[in-house]
Order: C-alpha cells, then structure tokens, then sequence
C-alpha cells in the first residue's frame, strides 16, 4: 500500500488548490482529505466538508462543522504519514500542533498572512510544521529569516488561468479576446467584470455598488461581466435588476473567461486581484466589511499599507510607485465610474497599470505550484 497523506483545506479557494495538486500525487500517496467538490473530482477521498468561514464573527455560525472536522481530522492521524494543510491557519495550525503529537511530518501550503497581522504566528509554525510552500515572492525570506524551511512554488492561480482558457501559455493575445468575446455574442467596444467577492458576507457589503456603477455607463458600448463565486446565490431583487439592464452576463465561476475578455474590472480585495494581474487586467479594488470587523481589522493588522494584492507584492519586492487604485470601506460609485474611465480611455495611464501588472506578474510566470509542492510532499512524506 502506498502512504497515505491528508489533505486539509477550509475554503473553496483551498480546496481548489488541493485538487490542483492531487493529480501530481496520486502514483505515490493514497489521498483523503477535508475539502469539496474539487478535490472529490480531484480523486481525493473525502472525510470531512469546507466550511466556507471568514473573519472573526463569520465564523461562529460554523463552529460546529469546524469542531466535528478537527475531531474526524485528529483520529485520522494516526493512519497517515503526513499531513498537507492549506491555508485556513485559525483550524490548521492547531491540527498541525495535533500532527506533530503524533509524530507526523506537516507541509504548509498557502502561507498565513503574518507579513500583516498575527506575526507571532511564525513561533507557532517553527515549532508544528516542517516545510512551508509559500505563494507569494515575498514570504520565502520572511520564514528563511526565521529558519524555517520554505520554498516559493509560484501561485496555483496560474494553473486555474491555463486549465479554464484552456491554453499552455502565460500570454492570452488580442486575437484570444476578440474570439472570447464574439463566442459569447459580446458587440460593446468596452467589456468590464465586476468581482463582487465569493463569499456572502462580501456580496451584501459590495453588490449594491455594483449595481450602481451599471448604470454609470452607456449600454450601448459598455458590457458589464459577473462571474459567480461557487456557492453564492444572488437573491431574487438583485437578479431582477441585473437582466433588466440588458448589458451584463452573468457566469458561473469562469472569473479568467470573465477578465480575458475585460478591458477593465472592479475587484473585491482577494485572490481574484492576483487573477486579473495574471491577465495585465487594468482594476479597481474595492473593500468594504461590517463596521466592527474594520475596526478590529485597522488594529490587529500592521506593517502593510495597501490591501490588494498586486499592491502588497509590489511593497514588499520594491517594485516602483504606481499602484493599483484601492476603495476601502467608503464606496462611492461616481467616483470609481470615473477611475475605471480613466483606465479605459487615458491612454498613458491605462499602460502605466498594464506595466505595473506586468511587473508583479513576472514572480509567478513559469511556476507550477502544484508540481513544487508535489516535490517537496515526495522528499518529505
């Protein structure tokens, strides 16, 4: 029998990353894990559910799914020769410490932001996890300084760009859009996505905006993209008023379909920020979350000054002084009608952004994470 490896994941961004990875293991390992849909396509044998949870008062209505996961998790320990964990550090970081009771080796895969907040985390990994495969540049000198092992994999997003346009290259051309968009029966000289976040929490705060910036622009020559996080449904009045502008399409999933063919987008602050830098997609990110989670947020968080992540990468790799332009919780639809105009239609500025994304794209062009991570999960499981 071969060693079996679980794999942890408590997001759908986890999970996906999980199955990105399962295929790269599955001739050496027997795979279970917690996680969905993906990674049960992935092969991956399932003990256990994501729960979609976020931020300090999200999680509380998922305590109890997160309590039964960590006892299935805890008792499946002792059948396996090593555990990967991605990402989800308030539940894995403590099966980690669980893990290493047992005498198991943890790889890390998706590092905790302690580049932000929560920096005394870094104790806690050098003491419970054996390898961290970081997917940002930065990171690996943080944990070498540290001395902690670390590799930077590149970012599993680049394999999601390529397995969705269906493409082996990193450049999608103008010929690829224009196809894109005549497949999709698109006529608008202007196409724009808007991300309005993919979990529930980020659609109340961020799709009442949306739905004003529609109304900022010409139907005529404008067309409006949403792609739909898995597992979100918009309610009936915010459905009815999306069709009833007749210039938006709505997607299920397909975000790098939605930005390939975009000459501009509006992005809730998250991983779908690295998407559209993955595309050289000019952008405008946008934040808002409930007043209390902001405020604990400005407290706990230190040592960063922007939120998007290109933005973030760029700090910390010094990569210059443009940056991508960040809303943060005061929303104002005018005003960001008027940045995305900017990024459409002055010239100078849209290519300052486009270079900007091109330069923080570099880190990650070339890179497969899954295989990385595969390699390391091979010299050390």
């Amino acid at each position: 029998m071969p060693p079996k490896l679980l794999i942890v994941a408590g997001e759908s961004s986890g999970e996906l990353y999980g199955s990105l990875l399962a295929p790269y293991l599955r001739n050496n390992f027997e795979l279970i894990g917690i996680g969905g849909k993906h990674m049960t396509q992935a092969g991956i044998s399932l003990i256990g559910e994501i729960t979609h949870s976020f931020g300090t008062l999200e999680v509380l209505g998922h305590l109890k799914k997160l309590r039964k996961n960590m006892t299935i998790a805890t008792k499946t320990l002792r059948d396996v020769s090593g555990v990967i964990l991605i990402d989800f550090p308030d539940f894995n970081l403590r099966l980690a410490k669980k893990a290493k009771e047992y005498g198991k080796k943890v790889l890390y895969y998706v590092s905790p932001q302690i580049w932000a907040w929560r920096k005394k985390r870094i104790e806690i990994i050098k003491k419970v996890v054996d390898c961290m495969a970081v997917v940002l540049p930065f990171e690996e000198e943080i944990y070498k300084k540290n001395s902690i092992p670390v590799q930077f994999v590149g970012h599993p997003m680049l394999e999601v760009m390529k397995q969705e346009l269906k493409t082996n290259t990193e450049d999608f051309t103008i010929q690829n859009k224009k196809f894109l968009r005549e497949s999709f029966k698109i006529k608008q000289e202007n196409v724009i996505t808007l991300m309005p976040g993919s979990r529930p929490s980020e659609i109340n705060s961020t799709m009442p905006l949306m739905l004003q910036l529609i109304d900022y622009f010409d139907s005529k020559k404008t067309h409006f993209i949403i792609p739909k996080a898995p597992n979100i449904k918009f309610n009936e009045e915010t459905l009815r008023k999306l069709t009833s502008f007749g210039n938006v399409t709505i997607f299920n999933e397909k975000s790098f379909t939605s930005l390939a063919m975009s000459d501009a987008a509006v992005i809730t602050s998250g991983t779908a920020t690295l998407q559209a830098t993955l595309l050289k997609v000019p952008m405008v990110v946008i934040y808002k979350v409930n007043p209390l989670s902001y405020i604990i947020g400005k407290m706990l968080i230190r040592g960063v000054k922007h939120i998007a992540l290109p933005n973030v990468i760029a700090d910390f790799m010094n990569e210059g002084d443009i940056r991508v332009t960040e809303f943060i919780q005061k929303l104002n639809a005018e005003k960001i009608a008027e940045k995305i105009n900017l990024l459409l239609y002055n010239i100078d500025y849209r290519m300052s952004i486009i270079n900007f994304l091109d330069n923080v794209r570099k880190y990650f062009i070339n890179k497969t994470a899954s295989d990385k991570v595969a390699e390391i999960c091979k010299r050390l499981f």
